[in-house]
């Protein structure tokens, strides 16, 4: 008998989020926005955390970013990044949604992963990103990160 090939988690969308997870799978990158008072929000919620203004609106974003931290991966991973080992995480803060952190891979210009320590790529704090869009292993569209 063959083992089933090893996939990584698959985000599961809920009532806040679906929009995000809609939008993403357009190629899109979308962000809340309060129609009251204009504060960028994230994670996706119901209501405004400043004003609580209910139905914040969801916005278009470049995807245009800094690197704020990063981390490399080395094992113990999931099996199926074994191989691929290791790669960059980043943690970006959009440019133009100021104070909206996303986590993702660090990816090639075509968003293929990254089989680095971000060494060669200059990965540093303030480092600026470009969005791109990777299909993980199990299919799944996931905005990435590139070096611009």
């Amino acid at each position: 008998m063959n083992a089933a090939t090893p996939l990584p988690p698959k985000p599961v969308a809920d009532r806040d989020t679906q929009p995000f997870w809609d939008a993403v799978a357009e190629r899109r990158l979308v962000v809340q926005r309060c129609s009251k008072c204009g504060r960028w929000i994230w994670q996706p919620r119901p209501l405004c955390p400043t004003c609580h203004a209910a139905d914040p609106v969801w916005t278009d974003v470049s995807g245009d970013a800094r690197v704020v931290s990063w981390t490399v991966l080395h094992p113990p991973v999931l099996t199926v990044w074994h191989d691929k080992l290791p790669f960059v995480i980043l943690l970006v803060e959009l440019d133009d949604a100021p104070g909206v952190r996303m986590i993702g891979q660090l990816v090639d210009a075509a968003g293929d992963l990254l089989q680095t320590d971000g060494t060669a790529q200059g990965i540093d704090f303030g480092a600026g990103v470009s969005l791109r869009w990777r299909v993980d292993e199990a299919g799944q569209t996931l905005p990435a990160w590139t070096v611009s």
